[in-house]
């Protein structure tokens, strides 16, 4: 499979049959109904792969790295795990345990962790959100007229930043929470709603309600940023600002929970462990017009219609994920998916940053290259006892962009630089989550193993034609 920055595939969806759906509750105040968009799961994550090619850890061994692979990885994503319960071990072994170190976990790391503080305290950055729509009715009879029926659309969100004192907050949720393909009337931007109401947690009621604008969105990765302004429950509240864990070094089994407002029936929370740590999923956009391939976190922790734009929380209470879909395909059940945190937030970012420029889209730097994963496994640390994926990422070609007459064909992607902070690739989808960290004016350092040495190259972004606006 190849594939370009934005991980498009030539595959059409629609000929794999129901799928995914995008998530959100639709409350019509004439009747009642559900909206769910169909579409389909088809996604892949590597290529076969020659053996010539210098994996990221082979690349880190050549500069001098000399611990196990399995460790060197744990290293990357900050991970511990039972790092610090080895170490008491190794302490019990020298005062004479003579049992394996799995053994000492077993006898004494049993004791059930209670993750409930830790989740009331996310729970506190968790926002149920309506949306109010206006939608054409076509009348019968022989002269057919249209008139109009006010649609109440539901979902979640989770406050990204927070200045209480003032009664501010920024808020993310998904695109398809406040967009609507099928309205009409006065909206700022079309099909987006502009009467969005959100309820703090435990104020589901008519005198909670915290009227927030739309700031800018990103169809294509159905992420969008609301606004709340001078909001006097938002200074009175114990609402708190959402503490995010870095999705890339999520690995499976992790304990996570779902908080939002399933049925629009008001925040609530449900649990399970991450299923897939990330894979790419097709649905189809909130305008109903195309398809979209989008990277995302597969859990069976419940999902519901009107968790969309909610938060995937680790046991620490840690943002990984938003919660946007789920599988309603017949015999598949605890199919459920969210955005990795890293992703989200850096498009959401973007956004925020991007408003200067009169635009309410993100605008992503584009490098200009073709890539393709040319290796991928799995390597199993002791030490943390955690599996972590290992992935070759190749350019593949280089077209016009910010990397061109730098970058080569057979270059192996080893870590991208910005603003000191190194971002060594180890996965296929990192090249295009970095890219929104990018602003005009800044400067790539990219480094790459090519004919057997690492080089430095800088790619500056200068120019306006270095960037792609999604919106």
């Amino acid at each position: 499979m190849w594939y370009n920055e934005d991980r498009k595939l030539v595959k059409d969806p629609r000929s794999a049959g129901e799928g995914a759906f995008l998530m959100k509750r639709k409350r019509f105040m004439l009747l009642v109904s559900s909206l769910v968009l169909s579409v389909a799961l088809v996604f892949s994550l590597c290529a076969c792969a020659p053996a010539s090619y210098t994996s990221p850890y082979e690349v880190a061994t050549e500069q001098g790295y000399d611990g196990s692979e399995a460790s060197w990885l744990a290293s990357l994503y900050g991970g511990d795990g039972y790092g610090s319960f080895r170490a008491v071990y190794d302490e019990a072994v020298e005062a004479g345990y003579e049992g394996t170190f799995l053994d000492f976990i077993s006898e004494y790391l049993t004791v059930a962790q209670d993750d409930s503080p830790a989740i009331n305290r996310a729970l506190m950055s968790v926002v149920s959100i309506w949306a109010i729509f206006s939608e054409p009715v076509m009348g019968g009879g022989w002269r057919p007229s249209v008139s109009y029926q006010s649609v109440s659309s539901g979902g979640s969100g989770v406050i990204y930043s927070l200045n209480k004192a003032a009664g501010n907050a920024y808020i993310v949720t998904n695109y398809h929470v406040v967009y609507d393909a099928n309205s009409v009337g006065t909206e700022t931007v079309s099909h987006i709603s502009d009467d969005i109401t959100v309820y703090l947690y435990g104020g589901e009621a008519a005198t909670g309600e915290i009227k927030a604008t739309y700031v800018g969105g990103a169809m294509d990765y159905d992420i969008a940023v609301l606004k709340v302004e001078g909001s006097e429950i938002l200074k009175e509240s114990s609402a708190r600002e959402v503490t995010a864990a870095n999705s890339d070094a999520l690995t499976v089994g992790e304990r996570v929970y779902a908080i939002g407002n399933p049925e629009g029936n008001g925040i609530a929370i449900s649990s399970g462990v991450v299923s897939v740590d990330a894979e790419y999923i097709t649905v189809e956009s909130s305008d109903e017009q195309s398809y979209l391939e989008l990277l995302e976190i597969r859990t069976d922790a419940p999902i519901n219609h009107g968790n969309s734009g909610g938060g995937l929380f680790n046991a620490d209470g840690q943002l990984i994920g938003i919660v946007n879909a789920k599988t309603e395909e017949s015999g598949v059940e605890g199919v459920g998916f969210a955005i990795p945190s890293n992703l989200a937030l850096s498009v959401a970012q973007n956004i925020l940053d991007n408003q200067s420029s009169g635009s309410r889209g993100a605008l992503r730097a584009t490098l200009g290259i073709m890539t393709s994963v040319k290796d991928s496994k799995s390597v199993f640390d002791e030490a943390t006892q955690k599996a972590y994926i290992e992935e070759t990422v190749v350019v593949d070609s280089v077209s016009s962009g910010a990397a061109s007459g730098i970058l080569k064909a057979g270059d192996v992607l080893y870590s991208l630089t910005l603003d000191g902070q190194e971002t060594v690739i180890t996965r296929g989808f990192m090249v295009g989550n970095f890219l929104f960290r990018v602003r005009k004016g800044d400067t790539v350092t990219a480094k790459v193993w090519r004919d057997s040495q690492l080089l430095s190259l800088e790619i500056p972004f200068d120019s306006n034609s270095d960037f792609t606006l999604f919106d």
